[in-house]
């Protein structure tokens, strides 16, 4: 289902407690299971403050503007170019500033659904003929980071909810999208697997730290998107010194911190180019740029055209 508001927050917290068994969702509508089901908040809002719920496995996004959100005593902010994971039976809190204006596509997979589809998705087509209907379902944990949304991610959620507004709710549909939307995260998942193989070679708990730390770095990234970042920061933010941050950070990405921030200011420039009309000397102040003209070198630089000549062609 999708939702034009958040549920009140006690009957929510009640409802978890309880299991969902009496299988009603907010409004009175009928469940057909009990659990926490499987829904989208999408909703424009100017505050909220929505402490310790112990939800489902979900992404937090935005359409636009910016929230938080809040595991394990970490706050991360979540822009419009990103999404944050929580996972299931994880306490979040999500706030939205007061006086900010900001459209949510929080979505919330319902209980065991995200478990059954990531267990289908890794075991081998044999064994599934073997266990037939039985439900069996993997439990799993993902790390808790902003992730990049790239033009897949954006172009499965336009289809989520242009499907909604032009068609209404289809339950079947519903589950097929979101099935679409969590196989696209379990390939992002590999490609994390990928980078802690190549940190140092030490035990694999250690990797993971240190991967886990990294990532603290790349939420600061992601979440200051016109913000002047400096190694200082950076590395105090993976609590690790400059010189085994720069190493470790080059190890697992095949970037530094410096070239990283450049492709990920150039992705920003080219979707505010192709969607928006945003003066280029606007565009270059949002991403942090001194001036235009350092701006419009640099975009020149990669991309073999000038920003208003891009803006043209992808017209």
């Amino acid at each position: 289902m999708i939702l034009h508001e958040f549920p009140d927050l006690h009957w929510l917290k009640n409802q978890i407690a309880q299991g969902w068994d009496n299988r009603l969702g907010w409004g009175n509508l009928i469940l057909e299971t009990d659990g926490f089901p499987s829904v989208i908040i999408n909703t424009v809002s100017h505050e909220c403050f929505r402490p310790d719920i112990k939800g489902p496995f979900s992404f937090f996004l935005n359409i636009r503007g910016s929230s938080f959100c809040t595991v394990d005593g970490e706050t991360r902010r979540i822009g419009e170019n990103s999404y944050f994971i929580s996972n299931r039976q994880q306490p979040y809190t999500l706030q939205i500033e007061k006086g900010a204006k900001t459209e949510t596509f929080n979505i919330h997979f319902g209980e065991h659904f995200a478990e059954s589809i990531l267990h289908s998705q890794i075991t081998p087509a044999d064994r599934i003929l073997d266990q037939g209907t039985e439900r069996r379902v993997t439990l799993f944990s993902f790390f808790n980071q902003l992730h990049r949304r790239d033009a897949v991610f954006d172009a499965l959620i336009s289809r989520i909810a242009r499907t909604y507004k032009e068609d209404g709710f289809n339950r079947l549909l519903f589950e097929e999208q979101l099935t679409t939307l969590l196989t696209y995260h379990l390939q992002q998942h590999r490609h994390i697997t990928d980078v802690v193989r190549k940190l140092p070679p030490v035990k694999l708990s250690t990797r993971i730290q240190l991967y886990k730390q990294l990532s603290r770095a790349m939420d600061v990234i992601h979440s200051c998107s016109g913000d002047e970042l400096s190694l200082e920061m950076l590395s105090s933010a993976a609590c690790l010194s400059k010189y085994h941050f720069l190493r470790l950070f080059r190890s697992a990405y095949g970037y530094s911190p410096h070239q990283y921030i450049q492709q990920v200011r150039m992705e920003k420039a080219r979707h505010l180019l192709a969607v928006t009309r945003v003066p280029v000397a606007e565009v270059a102040d949002l991403l942090g740029f001194a001036d235009s003209q350092s701006f419009s070198r640099l975009f020149s630089q990669r991309m073999g055209v000038s920003p208003s000549q891009y803006r043209s062609l992808t017209k």
